[in-house]
């Protein structure tokens, strides 16, 4: 594979003249070795070439052998902004990978990629995270969990993400108890959205499949951890993120935490109806059978368990009608205080029908509670 690279002709050291002539003769056989002796003469005038070596590494096996010597000699600026170099995306790939899995056996490589980190731009430094995910070393996971666990002070940052990316690809389900310490870190002012997402990314399944159990238990006691510590104004998208994912148990401890000046006597209140409507005599006619829900804070969505007891428990009141179809079932989106809390929700529900045209009546139902 040949790839075409930029090319800057630099100054070179005239203690070092021998060496960086040899340089510049060089081919892609011998890019390395030469750029090897420069480095070993004077590591900055090599620094200052560095470019015009990269520019004779032709293929993949030079190209790696060049970033080795310049890893083990600490040549590590130019090196680092290299792969942007690299005409041939998968050849960046390629280099990434090799260069990465080295670093079990040198530890310099695990150094350079730490130092990436903190030395590049965000796109520069993603375009290392093959190297990172090919690194089988105890030591840079040790670095990535501490990284991980301690977000930056700001609500976005990419290269956050991309070390994330990086850390939640490799290690799935485990990278669970690091994202959580990020998580509450940046609750306060920090990428916690984006911690909450790479969250759900380390335990969803591939495409097709379905979540692990194991999996699935990790991911809600983590979140519900989260939401523990961070208060009800973070809490809700930790709940709401756990519904979506089909954790409404789990969503409901929260409940406590969001909604606890709500609660008496263990449980919760809601407002609901049913809207009986149709058209009558060509009147549109609209009858809203509402009731007060008490629910002990076992659902996150009490919809489902409300409709039969709802539309069950209402006798129909408009005669001679063209009813339009099943009953719709609403409810108030969270639990509410009191029954002034209920009237107001039933007045935007009455206003509501009353918009789309029809003849509002309201009819008081027996309350409804929820085992």
């Amino acid at each position: 594979m040949f790839i075409t690279l930029a090319f800057t002709t630099t100054a070179l050291a005239a203690t070092c003249d021998k060496q960086a002539a040899a340089l510049k003769a060089s081919d892609s056989g011998s890019v390395a070795a030469n750029f090897d002796a420069l480095a070993t003469c004077d590591r900055n005038t090599a620094e200052a070439n560095f470019n015009d070596a990269l520019g004779k590494a032709t293929d993949t096996d030079s190209l790696v052998a060049l970033a080795m010597v310049a890893i083990e000699r600490e040549v590590w600026k130019p090196m680092w902004t290299s792969l942007g170099k690299v005409s041939d995306y998968s050849a960046r790939d390629e280099v990434a990978q090799r260069v990465g899995a080295q670093c079990a056996t040198d530890g310099r490589v695990v150094s350079f990629l730490q130092g990436a980190y903190f030395g590049l731009r965000d796109i520069e430094f993603q375009q290392w995270d093959d190297a990172f995910i090919a690194c089988d070393d105890a030591a840079l996971w040790a670095w990535m969990d501490q990284q991980v666990a301690a977000p930056p002070s700001k609500r976005f940052d990419e290269k956050y993400n991309n070390l994330m990316a990086i850390y939640v690809k490799t290690k799935r389900a485990e990278a669970l108890p690091a994202l959580t310490q990020a998580a509450v870190a940046a609750a306060a002012n920090g990428p916690y959205d984006a911690v909450l997402f790479k969250m759900g990314e380390a335990v969803a399944p591939e495409m097709g499949g379905t979540i692990d159990p194991g999996d699935q238990a990790k991911f809600e006691a983590a979140l519900v951890d989260v939401a523990s510590k961070v208060g009800a104004e973070k809490a809700r998208p930790v709940a709401d993120q756990l519904a979506n994912n089909g954790s409404d148990a789990a969503a409901a401890k929260l409940l406590p935490v969001l909604y606890g000046d709500r609660m008496s006597a263990g449980n919760f209140t809601y407002g609901a109806a049913t809207i009986e409507a149709g058209d009558c005599g060509g009147k549109k006619e609209a009858v809203i059978h509402w009731t007060s829900v008490t629910e002990p804070g076992k659902r996150w969505s009490i919809i489902k368990d409300l409709e039969a007891p709802l539309r069950g428990g209402a006798k129909a009141k408009l005669k001679g009608c063209a009813v339009e179809g099943a009953w719709p079932v609403v409810h108030t989106p969270e639990p509410v205080t009191g029954s002034s809390a209920v009237d107001t929700w039933l007045a935007v529900v009455e206003k509501d029908w009353a918009d789309k045209g029809y003849n509002v009546k309201t009819q008081k139902e027996k309350s409804v509670v929820l085992p």
